[in-house]
Parts: C-alpha cells; structure tokens; sequence
C-alpha cells in the first residue's frame, strides 16, 4: 500500500506509520492496554526520524498542531498551582500523547494514498469483528459476566467497538467502484459487543452515531436514492432492533437498561445504585468546582474533592474510584477553568481542523470520520472519562492525525506533472484513474 510513495523518508518510519494504523483500527480490542504502548513506540520511531524535518517543512498547516499542544498545556498549567508534591505534576504526562501526535500529521500525509479512506473502513470493520470474536470467547466459552477485562475495562472495551463499528461506515462514503453494504456491519458488530459487556454508555451512542450517519447519507444522496437511503438505514435499524430482542431473551439486559435509565433520571424516577453514583458524583463535582473553579483540586484528588459536598455514606464508595465518570466534570474538578477549555478545544478540534482542509475527493470521508470520533467521545464521556485516560487520550489523538494526514489525496497526486514525452501536463489522479 505505501511501498511505492517515494518520500525520502527511511523505510521504519513507512513501516511505523502503517503499523500504527493497523493497532488503531484493527487490534485495540484484542491487543488491550498495551495498544498504547505499541503506538507511542511508533509515533517515537517517527519522530526521532531525522525525516521530520522535511515532514515538517512540507507540512499542510492547520490549526490542530496549535489546538493540540494549547489542550494539552491547559492542565498542565493548572497542575502547576494544585501539586502539593512534585510527583503530581507527572499528571500532565497524561496529556503529552496529544502532543506526540502532531508530527505524526506531517509524516502521515507523506504517506496518503487514494484509497486511504478505504483502508480505515476495512481496518475498522475487522478491528469491530476482533471485539466480537473476543467478547463471545470470554462471556460465551470463559464464563466472563462481562466482557472486556483484562484486555482494558468494559467500558472502554464497548466504547472501542463501538467506535469501529461506525468508522467502518466511512466504506460507505468513500468513491469508487467497491462493495459498500459490507460496511454496514460494522454497528452490528459494535452493538453484540456492547450487549456481552454490559456497557450502557456504549448503547446508548449507536442510535447517535446512526442519525450522524443516516445525515450524511442523506445529504450524499441524490433526490432519487434517498428513498433506497432510508429503506437500507431501516433494515439496518430493524436487524439492531433484533438483536436487542434476542438479547433480552438471553438475559443481557443490564446495557439494554440504560435507555431505562436514562427516561427515569430526565422523569424524576427511581433509579438504580450505579446511576445514583454517578448522579452522586455530578452533584458533589458541581459543588467542587464552584468552589474552586480557577484552578481545580489536581487530577489525583478530583475523587477527594467532592467528599464535603455528598452524604457521608457516600465517602468510601466514591473513593474506589479515580474519576468522577464524567469527562467534563473530571476535567474541570482536576484542572479547572484551564481544564473545562481544554476539553472544549479538545470537543470539537477533529471537525475544526477538517474544515480546514482542501475540498479533495477524500473531504467527505474525512468530515465523516472526524464528526464519528467527535460524537462518539461526547456521548461516551458523559458516564466515563475518555480522554486523559492513557488509552483513549492516544487514541483520540492519533486517529485524528490519521484522518487529516493520511485520508487524503496525495500531495504529489494533484500536482499537475508533465507526461512521460514531457509535452503535456498529466491531470491529477482521482478516484477513477488511480
């Protein structure tokens, strides 16, 4: 695939780059934490490069270099005022992932292909396939409650699935002659898996992330195919509506609870023990944060910090945990006002930076991408933090250096070149000549 772009870059770095894509889209749910390991390891490769230079001064500019290292520095700054002890500012490693990854874009477009887009859609639909080979071993044959651990916890292993099931839908969007509704799978597959997990959060995204699809279908299509868009959205609907049916005749009912559970807090209804945590936590990290919003308490002590504003039978559960299952709220306990902006920046940086790219054949496929990742973490991070959890932090932010340098059309492709007589221009190649 990358074997023949001439870039002048050392052969590990071509290689670094597409190992990281392939344990971003296609292994985390098997490989588990030590995903994050193994990507650091390459962006490091890629970065010591002495390639980076000219990565560097062939670079497209865009505003996520800066909005990256600024989310990053936010806490960072804030950690500076809280840390009793110099240990706690090791806190703001938790965040440097973000800035690792903005060389990874310059070295990444080196390496574009046509059928970048593509790729990821595969990648995705086989990484969303590993999560339900992996969650029916551990709850079907192991005897696992729920599956995910010890690969990463549930949670993080549904939101993951979750997330590949709908980039696998990118295939969907890409141009050129290739089998589409192969794609189509891929909510399917994040869906069983969010159901063996239990993972309510990871639910509860599917219908969000659906409409976000079906949007972008919709205004793709043409006039006379929206009619074909909508009855192919229904059967997919229909086909995910089973498999919550069989499921609750199987018993895995306590995901399919978090639409219940959702009606009864929006209604003022009874609720169950794990929600009145969480409500508990909102509650106790409101009070918190107005109690010091310039700064927050530190990101070890956002748990500590609401004890004073919860009943005191509350104090031991809440301290068997290390975030308040909220990304927002973590984040503006931890760090603040510095750390609300830097969650903000972070919110919405993807979809930003994508605007900002050339209108190519592979904008589309990039928009889509980008807006998937942004309301996936906006709705996962609203019953648990995402990002400045190691994990999810690279994953954030390697995948949206992925989509912006490496899901476009290469630069030495549209630049207009002289045939091999050298007597007229050859046109930029496209979806239908490459």
């Amino acid at each position: 695939m990358m074997g023949e772009v001439k870039t002048g870059a050392p052969s590990y770095v071509r290689w670094a780059c597409l190992a990281l894509i392939v344990f971003l889209f296609a292994l985390p749910c098997i490989v588990g934490r030590l995903t994050t390991y193994f990507i650091l390891l390459f962006a490091i490769f890629a970065l010591i490069s002495p390639s980076v230079v000219a990565a560097f001064q062939s670079r497209s500019r865009n505003p996520i270099d800066v909005m990256f290292v600024i989310a990053a520095a936010l806490p960072a700054l804030a950690f500076l005022f809280t840390s009793e002890e110099p240990s706690e500012l090791l806190f703001a490693f938790n965040f440097l992932p973000l800035v690792l990854a903005v060389p990874l874009r310059w070295q990444f477009e080196k390496y574009a292909q046509i059928n970048s887009g593509l790729l990821i859609a595969r990648l995705s639909l086989v990484g969303a396939g590993i999560a339900v080979i992996v969650a029916v071993v551990q709850v079907g044959l192991l005897g696992y409650e729920r599956a995910g651990q010890p690969l990463m916890s549930t949670f993080h292993f549904a939101d993951t699935a979750m997330l590949l099931g709908f980039t696998a839908l990118v295939g969907l969007f890409v141009p050129g002659k290739h089998l589409r509704w192969i794609y189509l799978l891929g909510p399917v597959f994040g869906v069983l898996v969010a159901l063996l997990s239990g993972t309510r959060g990871a639910l509860i995204a599917a219908p969000v992330l659906g409409f976000v699809t079906l949007a972008f279908a919709l205004a793709l299509a043409p006039p006379r195919h929206r009619g074909v868009t909508l009855l192919v959205a229904g059967a997919v609907a229909a086909l995910s509506v089973i498999v919550l049916l069989v499921a609750a005749k199987a018993g895995m009912t306590r995901a399919l609870d978090g639409f219940t559970v959702t009606q009864d807090v929006i209604a003022g209804g009874a609720v169950d023990q794990s929600t009145k945590e969480r409500l508990t936590m909102l509650w106790g990290g409101y009070q918190a944060f107005l109690n010091a919003p310039l700064f927050g308490y530190g990101w070890p002590d956002m748990v500590q910090a609401i004890l004073p504003y919860i009943p005191a039978g509350e104090a031991e559960r809440m301290l068997t945990f290390r975030q308040l299952h909220n990304g927002l709220l973590s984040f503006a306990v931890g760090a603040g006002i510095p750390g609300i902006i830097s969650f903000l920046i972070l919110s919405v940086a993807p979809v930003i930076a994508v605007l900002r790219t050339p209108r190519d054949e592979m904008f589309v496929p990039r928009l889509y991408l980008a807006v998937t990742l942004c309301v996936a973490y906006a709705v996962f991070q609203l019953t648990i933090i995402m990002i400045g959890f190691e994990f999810h932090t690279v994953q954030f932010a390697f995948m949206t250096m992925v989509i912006l340098g490496f899901v476009r059309v290469p630069a030495l492709a549209t630049a207009p070149a002289q045939s091999s007589r050298g007597k007229a221009p050859v046109g930029p190649e496209t979806a239908s000549t490459a």
